[in-house]
């Protein structure tokens, strides 16, 4: 088997494991294949009825109370700062969906009250429904803080992630991208440098008003990737499908290039430099080929597994260039289940 048919194919078997828990605790968009999720528990009935107003912003980060029924149970259903047993007046979730909450986030979601989801069909669990729970809510499982064996231990990389992360491992920084020498630069429209891809949430600044100046799709391969847009409540997509994989492809050959072509990174050439081939100096590019893979997968090749890059990506690109050969490579680790994945 070819490296990039198992490539290929591993990709394919990480976008099942990633979208197939849908059902075992995890929120996915499963509207498309005419799949819905039936709720283990009145907790559960809960946690999907809130998740449309909710999901979009606590799917992920520090609070992820949406990602699982144990994350909802464990970090919200008994959490007296958020529910009070018996008390739903005196409870921070109503209050927040009322608008009503003390401190900096009166208001849950932010930006639209929660009734509007109601009455916009984008949610059918109602305030009174929220209220009649908390009243009667269903005591805490024994062992509430045990892991969840059914939900799934892998996940796939973020769109936050693959942005952070590839520019680190890369050795790029911002400014590859977009000037920063002034110093009111994230509060100005920018100019992207022309041909360099670049991928910018839209809620981050810069950019947060919209006003790119040359390059319009950096938040739109944002969101391809999978990335939310809390003004916009647009959630994340969890899933990995077409429209993720063609960006992160496009986004592997840009970026790898550029990592490649910008002068003084050792990122991608620490033991070689573009004169060293695999004629003149074999065993620096063998030496090169294993650190980059540790490198971007976080683990050591095999033999077998170093042998098939060389001999599948590395050599039939260095015949045209040492350059070409070491973006190939960089790019097709970006495209590996290993970095893709969690």
């Amino acid at each position: 088997m070819s490296m990039l048919r198992s490539m290929l194919g591993a990709a394919a078997l990480a976008s099942f494991v990633l979208t197939a828990g849908a059902c075992t605790g995890k929120i996915t968009d499963d509207s498309k294949d005419g799949q819905t999720c039936s709720p283990s528990g009145r907790n559960d009935e809960i946690r999907l009825g809130l998740a449309p107003a909710c999901a979009g912003c606590h799917l992920n980060g520090n609070k992820p109370f949406f990602a699982s029924l144990t994350a909802f149970e464990n970090g919200l259903v008994y959490d007296t700062k958020y529910v009070k047993p018996g008390d739903p007046e005196n409870s921070m979730l109503v209050q927040m969906l009322e608008g009503t909450a003390p401190g900096s986030y009166p208001q849950m979601p932010p930006g639209q009250p929660y009734e509007e989801f109601v009455a916009n069909g984008r949610t059918t669990l109602t305030i009174e429904q929220v209220k009649a729970w908390i009243r009667d809510l269903p005591p805490a499982p024994e062992r509430l803080e045990a892991p969840d064996t059914e939900a799934f231990s892998v996940r796939r990389l973020s769109a936050e992630e693959m942005v952070v992360s590839l520019m680190d491992q890369l050795g790029l920084t911002l400014e590859d991208f977009v000037s920063t020498s002034d110093p009111d630069w994230r509060n100005k429209a920018y100019v992207v440098n022309g041909g360099k891809l670049f991928v910018w949430p839209g809620e981050w600044s810069p950019g947060i008003s919209g006003e790119y100046v040359s390059d319009s799709r950096s938040v739109e391969r944002f969101e391809a990737l999978g990335g939310g847009n809390s003004l916009l409540y647009r959630k994340k997509d969890v899933g990995f499908g077409p429209s993720a994989a063609q960006t992160l492809v496009q986004m592997s050959q840009a970026w790898c290039a550029r990592a490649v072509d910008k002068k003084g990174n050792t990122a991608v050439l620490r033991y070689v430099t573009l004169a060293d081939t695999s004629a003149n100096n074999p065993d620096a590019v063998q030496k090169n080929l294993r650190a980059l893979y540790l490198r971007m997968l976080g683990q050591p090749p095999s033999d077998a597994e170093a042998k098939e890059l060389y001999e599948q990506v590395y050599v039939p690109l260095e015949a045209r260039s040492t350059r070409l050969g070491w973006i190939g490579v960089c790019a097709s680790l970006i495209r590996h289940p290993l970095w893709i994945t969690y």
